[in-house]
């Protein structure tokens, strides 16, 4: 069995939940129903439809890393011009929330992320004080 890593990020480059709570520009951002598969699949960007699909997707989705243990809830910043970038770790989310996404998933997983769950989802919304 292969050995995760630990999520070993520069944390003085990556926003913690208090940060995003305390940041209206990521929160009124945030793409609640976006998953991995939608942001990871292939576009062809010189079509209309895909850069319309684009613009939709544009701001800041959760995802569950599974490449390191424990698994992580991250904060991915997906850009105009298709352009992704891991901007946030949420680790007071209860590790077996985590898990249970993962063993049980909505959607199957795109490069080692999983989406998030309504479960997880409403953990977030209410550590975030967003409305439901």
């Amino acid at each position: 069995m292969e050995e995760k890593e630990k999520c070993d990020l520069d944390m003085s480059d990556i926003y913690s939940l208090s940060d995003i709570r305390e940041t209206p520009d990521i929160l009124q951002k945030i793409k609640w129903d976006a998953t991995p598969q939608m942001v990871m699949e292939p576009r062809f960007l010189s079509r209309p439809e895909d850069m319309k699909r684009l613009q939709e997707l544009a701001g800041f989705m959760f995802y569950i890393e599974s490449q390191c243990e424990p698994p992580a809830v991250m904060l991915l910043k997906i850009g105009k011009t298709d352009i992704t970038s891991t901007v946030g770790r949420v680790d007071e989310i209860p590790v077996e929330l985590v898990r249970r996404a993962m063993e049980n998933p909505q959607h199957a997983p795109s490069h080692g992320m999983y989406a998030i769950t309504e479960e997880i989802k409403a953990w977030l919304k209410k550590e975030l004080g967003v409305e439901k």
